[in-house]
């Protein structure tokens, strides 16, 4: 698994908007520097930092990342309460 990969998950689930502002900017720097496409494992794993919204577009970013994952599938869309898990089992769906 890529460092970056790495240093995101070890962050945790992205901010919520109405966080401070240099919690969102390390992520998102990190976040610049993952290029697609991920491996399954890592996919897996951005899938946990999934956080409450949009956080700026980050959440997007990380979607976006995730489908690209050769093989992602709807068993790897973890549990939780983000609401871009249901949105990447609805994606996966539409996609079939």
């Amino acid at each position: 698994m890529r460092k970056e990969v790495l240093e995101l998950i070890e962050l945790g689930s992205l901010p919520p908007e109405s966080s401070v502002a240099s919690q969102i900017a390390e992520r998102e720097a990190l976040l610049a520097q993952v290029t697609a496409p991920l491996s399954l494992n890592e996919a897996k794993a951005l899938a946990s930092v999934l956080g409450p919204d949009e956080c700026f577009g980050l959440a997007w970013s990380i979607v976006h990342l995730i489908e690209s994952a050769p093989g992602w599938g709807p068993a790897h869309v973890p549990l939780g309460q983000s609401p871009f898990l249901p949105l990447l089992r609805s994606r996966l769906a539409n996609a079939r």
